[in-house]
């Protein structure tokens, strides 16, 4: 069983900044990954959700999925991004919650396990309070065992 607490104590050890995002991860039902986090912390001056916090928060969310299968797939690994993609489509007023999702998850297994190195292409959608997108984004991460 993947703890999602655990591995969002190490995010926040590794990197100081997601500390003051307040994020948490909150479902991963083998497939996707559900990650939370409020306004209150991530405002900007306008009073709605820092564009900057949005791109950290699904920046990670995309570094938890491929950590996450990973793990799953019995090959922990050390994962990075290595090219990603935001479009902002409506300020967004509340807290943020983002499902984080992919096609690739055989395929990535796969060459995980037989290379010790994969690729997963994945998409983000996050979506305000009353589930209206607020942004979309897409990344590609490197897992290297």
């Amino acid at each position: 069983m993947i703890d999602l607490d655990a591995l969002a104590d190490q995010v926040r050890d590794a990197i100081p900044l997601t500390r003051h995002l307040y994020f948490r991860f909150e479902q991963f039902d083998g497939d996707q990954l559900r990650v939370s986090a409020p306004l209150a912390p991530n405002h900007n001056d306008k009073g709605t959700f820092f564009a900057g916090s949005q791109a950290a928060l699904l920046a990670l969310s995309g570094w938890g999925l491929t950590t996450l299968l990973a793990q799953q797939a019995g090959h922990p690994a050390d994962v990075v991004a290595v090219e990603t993609q935001l479009k902002y489509t409506l300020p967004l007023h509340s807290d943020m919650q983002i499902t984080v999702t992919t096609e690739q998850r055989p395929r990535f297994e796969e060459r995980l396990t037989l290379r010790g190195k994969a690729s997963l292409a994945i998409r983000a959608i996050g979506k305000d309070q009353q589930g209206q997108t607020v942004c979309e984004f897409t990344g590609i991460y490197l897992a290297r065992t």
